[in-house]
Order: structure tokens, then C-alpha cells, then sequence
């Protein structure tokens, strides 16, 4: 079995160490047979950074590299360029960011053997770009990682972000004034700052991040993740005591779903890679070295209701972002949260549905949102699920209102939603991703949907919402249950234990009653 490449983002080391490389060259191929300067957006550890690595080896002429890829013997691997490849990252506490520029073009012009006089950074960068087209006789190749990483690692101090804006804006430049010296450029990163100076100087890229052609040019599909860790696969499958088609429809459960055109859908490949690793399906993304910024980002949310249920949103929004006046759908699709489940063509325009991508992102950010806005640790969770399953096996409705409560009265009003969509989604988010309850959300049955079912307690518990700002909290107990009675939703579970339960809603008012059958 070859080695699992966890946080290895060197191709070379990852081919010549006999770790699993899945070959994503064809897309790299048809990017470089292009060779226009540009622009691809992609969540953090999705592969972008061995993306860069591997064009970077392609380009330097490492032919015998890629002898197993698809690559091989269709490229001209005569033809040599010398690269440009750095990776941008945020400032060390009390550094400034031109320090941390200088000594990436020091470094780089240590490495070309070239000498620098210029001053300001961006004639710095354009003569470090020239001096070594001039020596070598031949065009640079630029490839930047993460060139946004100093603004979104500080998006919750606005003067330092404009101020890194405007420091990367001059930086910059200097890539599109040196174009006769240039023969291909790639920058990547997060997120695409559309509308302020940190793009700006690089609005001549273009952005391929929402393109068909390359919508799997990082992250792993449903087809790459069965070939090349059909081993692992199997592993899983036996120390899990599943079927392989189980286990198969387990991971996808857990970690497929990304997707930047609405129908090629990919695998998160670092928390694939650490489940096969592990064999625990676990949050991975979030729980390993999660980043100050995710957190910040989970904080700066003002409307939750992208969270709990699909949105919509058009191009303009997705191209990028002012990070000093974001909203949340682009935000949140722009890190990783969201993803792209469907497009529909509206008349001149294209509207995207946006929706949580899998079980691990609905799990961590449920748990992450209900500490943050309810306070309770993560750790008290076991201890919520008891205490919600006691109140409702026992009746407590009084009880149950009170946990209910202190879940919701923490999210500010401007946060909520005010129908009855928001609280059914709400709840059932909490019961299942944060509490860890199984279950389903508008289960058809012959006649009818179930709000809620947990299928898997016993008893079976059957949950309807309703709510309103003028019925009394009574009459919308009663139609509850008028409507789970009429559409005799307990007969699909016909012979087992049944509660069935309504959760209604007015203004700051819970109401609540609980009905055993059996």
C-alpha cells in the first residue's frame, strides 16, 4: 500500500516517498495549454497548494516525475522556465508585512542569483521578475499561495486589514507591469477581494474558480477517491464491521459534497485522508489546527439562516468580497462553509443555491454556533442530550421549554429567522449535529411530512412546529396535533413505541405538549 500524503504538499517528495498522488494533471494540462494569468479560490487544505507544486515541477522540466500521470507524453518537457513559487503567510505578532515581503524577494533573488536595488516593493518585485527572465533568456513562471492570507487572518481588526490591502495592492502591481517578462501565472487563495486594492492590482487574472473545466482540479471525486484508496477503503470497511457499498455511503455521508458548479461533486481530501488514517469519522477539518480566522469567521455570522437552510445567490455575490463589509452567504461559501448545490439560469443570470456540503461541516459548525451563542462547552453536550431525551421520555414539557430557551434566547433578534422554516431547521440542526440524535427532517409519509422523526430512540418521536405572532400558543398546540393525527403519521412505524410531540413558537413564547403512544 502506498503512504497516505497527510500535510505533504510537495509533489516531488509525494512521488519519489511513494505516498498516493491522485493525478490531476489533465487538468493542469488544459489550464497550461491556455496560458493565461489566473485566479483560483479554493477553502483552505483543499490542495492548492500541491496544485502549485505540481505545475511548478512541470515546468522546471521533472519529466520523469510524472511518468505514472497523465501528463507524461504530452508535454514538451525540452522546454524548461524558471518559477517564481512562494507561499504568502500572515505576519508574525509585531512584524510588519513589507518586512515579510522584503524577505520573500530577498530569498528569491538569493536563489536566481540575482542582485536587487530597487526600494519599494513593487519596483523591487517587477526587477526581481525581469533580472531573471534577462539571465535565463527565458519567460517566469509566478505561482503564489495563499496571497490573501494576511487580510483574512485578520478580518476582525479593520485597520490592519486596510492596511495590508493597500501594502498588497503596491506588491502586486508589479506581476502585471512585468507581463513581457512573464510566461504563466497562477495565484490562489481563499477568498477574492473583488471590490477593494488587495485585487485590484491583480484584475487581469482570470478567475477560474466557478469554471466547469476545473471543478475538480483540487479535492478528490467520487471516482479518484474509489481507485487510488480502494485498499484504505477496504480497511475501513472491516475495522468499521461494514459492507464496503456501507462504508462507501458512509464517507460520502461525512466528507463528499463540495462542488463549484453544481454538479461535479468532491471530497474534502485532508479529513478523507485522515479518516483513512484514524478510521474515526470525525470533524477533521475543524478539529485539527483550525485556524484563528474559521473561528472568526463563525463569529462575525449575522444571519445564521444560510446555515440552516439553502440560499440563493448570484455571481456578483461569489466573484469575491469586501472583506470590511462582508456578507455572510459569500463569506461563508468563500471559506468552505457553503458550496454550490444547484444553478439555475434566470433570465441574463445565473442563481446559485448554496447549502452546508456534507455531515462534517454541519456537525462542527452547529457545535462551534451553539458554544458561541449559548455559551455551553462542548463538553456539556452528552449532558444536554441526556437532559433533553429525560424531559421528553418523562413529559417534562416545562423542563424542555427552559432547555429549548437557553439554546435560542442567546442568538440576537437580527439573527433569527420569523417563520416556522427557521425554528423547524433550528432545532432540528441542534437535535441531530450538535446533540447527536439520528434522524430525518420532512419525512414523507402517504399523506403527508413529518417535521422532525428521531427513528433511531426509543420510543420513535415524531415532532411537529408551528408557528405564528397572532395564533395563541394553544391553538397552534392543537393544530399540531389536529394534523399529526389526521395525517396519521404513527402508522409508518406501525407496532412500535411512538411520542409524538408539537414545539410552537410566538414572539419569546414556547409552547409545548407530549403525547405517548403506548
Amino acid at each position: 500500500m502506498k503512504k497516505l500524503p497527510i500535510g505533504i504538499q510537495t509533489f516531488e517528495d509525494i512521488i519519489e516517498d511513494n505516498y498516493i498522488y491522485v493525478d490531476k494533471t489533465k487538468y493542469i494540462y488544459k489550464l497550461l495549454n491556455h496560458g493565461k494569468p489566473y485566479f483560483l479560490s479554493r477553502p483552505r487544505r483543499f490542495g492548492k497548494s500541491l496544485l502549485l507544486s505540481t505545475i511548478k515541477e512541470i515546468f522546471t522540466g521533472n519529466k520523469e516525475l510524472f511518468k505514472d500521470q497523465f501528463i507524461y507524453d504530452k508535454w514538451n518537457w525540452d522546454k524548461t522556465y524558471p518559477v517564481i513559487h512562494f507561499e504568502l503567510t500572515n505576519p508574525e505578532e509585531g512584524s510588519l508585512l513589507k518586512d515579510t515581503l522584503n524577505d520573500i524577494l530577498d530569498g528569491l533573488s538569493e536563489k536566481f542569483n540575482v542582485t536587487l536595488n530597487r526600494r519599494t516593493l513593487q519596483k523591487k518585485f517587477s526587477q526581481l521578475i525581469e533580472k531573471i527572465s534577462i539571465s535565463t533568456g527565458k519567460k517566469v513562471v509566478i505561482l503564489i499561495d495563499e496571497y490573501d492570507s494576511p487580510v483574512v487572518s485578520n478580518l476582525k481588526n479593520p485597520e490592519l486589514v486596510e492596511s495590508y490591502q493597500k501594502t498588497l495592492n503596491t506588491f502586486y502591481k508589479a506581476i502585471k507591469e512585468s507581463d513581457e517578462y512573464i510566461k504563466f501565472v497562477l495565484v490562489t487563495g481563499i477568498s477574492k477581494f473583488s471590490k477593494v486594492s488587495a485585487f485590484s492590482a491583480l484584475n487581469h487574472l482570470t478567475d477560474i474558480s466557478l469554471y466547469k473545466d476545473y471543478s475538480c482540479i483540487c479535492g478528490y471525486t467520487q471516482e479518484e477517491l474509489e481507485l487510488n484508496f480502494k485498499e484504505y477503503i477496504d480497511d475501513l470497511a472491516i475495522f468499521s464491521n461494514l459492507s464496503n457499498e456501507e462504508v462507501l455511503e458512509k464517507i460520502k455521508h461525512w466528507y463528499d459534497g463540495y462542488s463549484w458548479d453544481g454538479e461535479n461533486n468532491l471530497y474534502n481530501p485532508y479529513s478523507t485522508l485522515l479518516l483513512f488514517d484514524e478510521k474515526v469519522f470525525s470533524p477533521h477539518w475543524f478539529e485539527t489546527g483550525t485556524p484563528k480566522f474559521l473561528i472568526d469567521i463563525i463569529k462575525h455570522i449575522k444571519d445564521i439562516k444560510p446555515v440552516l437552510e439553502p440560499t440563493n445567490a448570484y455571481k456578483d455575490d461569489l466573484d469575491g468580497f469586501d472583506p470590511l463589509n462582508i456578507e455572510d452567504a459569500t463569506l461563508l461559501f468563500q471559506a468552505g462553509y457553503l458550496t454550490i448545490k444547484k444553478i439555475d439560469k434566470t433570465q441574463e443570470e445565473y442563481e446559485y443555491v448554496l447549502d452546508l456540503p456534507n455531515y462534517e461541516v454541519e456537525k462542527a459548525l452547529m457545535k462551534n454556533l451553539v458554544k458561541i451563542y449559548t455559551q455551553i462547552p462542548i463538553g456539556d453536550l452528552i449532558q444536554s442530550k441526556k437532559k433533553f431525551w429525560t424531559q421528553v421520555t418523562s413529559g417534562d414539557c416545562e423542563g424542555l421549554k427552559e432547555t429549548i430557551r437557553d439554546y435560542l434566547i442567546p442568538i440576537a433578534n437580527k439573527q433569527r429567522g420569523q417563520n416556522e422554516n427557521y425554528y423547524h431547521a433550528l432545532i432540528f440542526k441542534w437535535l441531530t449535529s450538535s446533540l447527536g440524535f439520528e434522524g430525518y427532517s420532512n419525512t414523507p409519509t402517504y399523506i403527508g411530512e413529518m417535521d422532525i422523526v428521531l427513528d433511531k430512540t426509543d420510543p420513535i418521536t415524531i415532532i411537529e412546529f408551528k408557528q405564528s405572532k397572532t395564533s395563541s400558543i394553544n391553538y397552534m398546540i392543537k393544530e399540531a396535533f389536529k394534523q399529526m393525527n389526521d395525517k396519521q403519521y404513527e402508522k409508518i412505524y406501525n407496532g412500535k413505541n411512538i411520542i409524538k410531540m408539537a414545539l410552537v413558537f410566538k414572539n419569546e413564547e414556547i409552547g409545548c405538549k407530549i403525547e405517548k403512544n403506548y
